[in-house]
């Protein structure tokens, strides 16, 4: 009995390994994906949104015009951030939300440029909407290094939604405002706790009001309206159609992920003998050796083993020219 349990709990274990190490696999094919087509397109809005796209599953977002657009290419701490709305489809259900993009960032210091800069994008909303680390907040940050590889929270674009946990006010279809976009930087230095060190100084600060923070770039005049990234209900249908697309400037191009399948093949194939592997050594090769070990082995009839096999050793007879007759 207690053998077929611990097999039973053999097959439970290899089947959650199996989710999980196909959960690594799929993620690997994304981050070489984007190591291949976006990474390096980080400054160019079309192709890396449209990465941007295929790799996070957005429906859509609306090129033109931006819900928020700030541009500074001049001087020694430069950043663009531009705020756009988008659509997604998640378990059968449609939202509507916005993403806050952050590329051209080129930083000078003490006559030096900061090269591949961390930078960390944080928002305020004027309600306790966002679920962090199960309790609900009104902030809310991601951070982008461009030396490490692919994550969805390791891009430079963050993510506003019209559903639980993001925007929506809980027991109530009112919806969160933002009220405060900061961007801070890196050069790369740490703490004793290994954390990043940001400047004191954002590189970017917007706010619905003036105020007397210091930022290398500020505004005061941040307005992101919810009719305006809402677009679901301008639409003859949850999905757009293709006039829909054109009067409303949406992009829903997707990349090809279909070429990075082999990512998944191989992974899940040494997964695959690695298991084999580990089944055979643990229920089968005890029995395997004993068998190789009497396999040249009968049974007497009183029930013991007889050997049958050939000696390693014999002696060899020898017949004369004579059969066996003395010589003279």
């Amino acid at each position: 009995m207690l053998k077929w349990v611990g097999r039973m709990l053999y097959v439970m274990v290899i089947s959650l390994l199996s989710l999980q190490i196909y959960s690594y696999a799929y993620y690997s094919k994304l981050q070489e994906y984007y190591t291949e087509n976006v990474s390096e397109y980080v400054n160019d809005e079309t192709v890396y949104l449209n990465g941007i796209n295929t790799l996070m599953g957005i429906d859509y977002y609306r090129e033109s015009p931006p819900l928020y657009e700030y541009i500074n290419n001049d001087g020694d701490y430069q950043i663009n951030v531009r705020a756009y709305g988008v659509g997604i489809v998640s378990n059968k259900t449609y939202y509507d939300g916005f993403m806050i993009y952050v590329n051209n960032v080129n930083i000078v210091e003490n006559g030096y440029p900061i090269d591949d800069p961390i930078i960390k994008i944080t928002v305020e909303l004027d309600e306790n909407t966002l679920l962090v680390d199960e309790e609900l907040t009104n902030t809310g940050s991601i951070f982008f290094d461009p030396s490490q590889p692919f994550a969805y929270y390791n891009v430079p674009v963050l993510f506003l939604f019209d559903a639980d946990d993001y925007l929506k006010i809980p027991d109530t279809d009112i919806l969160a405002n933002l009220i405060r976009i900061e961007v801070s930087y890196s050069d790369g230095s740490i703490d004793e706790n290994k954390d990043f060190v940001y400047n004191d100084s954002p590189l970017f600060l917007a706010t619905t009001v003036p105020t007397d923070e210091s930022a290398f770039n500020k505004d005061g005049a941040l307005v992101i309206n919810v009719d305006d990234y809402r677009l679901r209900a301008q639409f003859a249908d949850n999905v757009p159609t293709e006039s829909e697309i054109l009067t409303y400037n949406l992009n829903t191009d997707h990349g090809d992920l279909r070429p990075y399948n082999w990512v998944i093949w191989r992974t899940m194939g040494i997964y695959v003998l690695i298991v084999a592997l580990i089944t055979y050594l643990l229920f089968f090769h005890k029995a395997v050796r004993e068998r190789y070990k009497t396999r040249n082995y009968g049974i007497r009839k009183n029930g013991t083993q007889v050997v049958d096999a050939e000696p390693i050793f014999k002696d060899i007879e020898y017949k004369d020219k004579d059969n066996g007759k003395d010589r003279k």
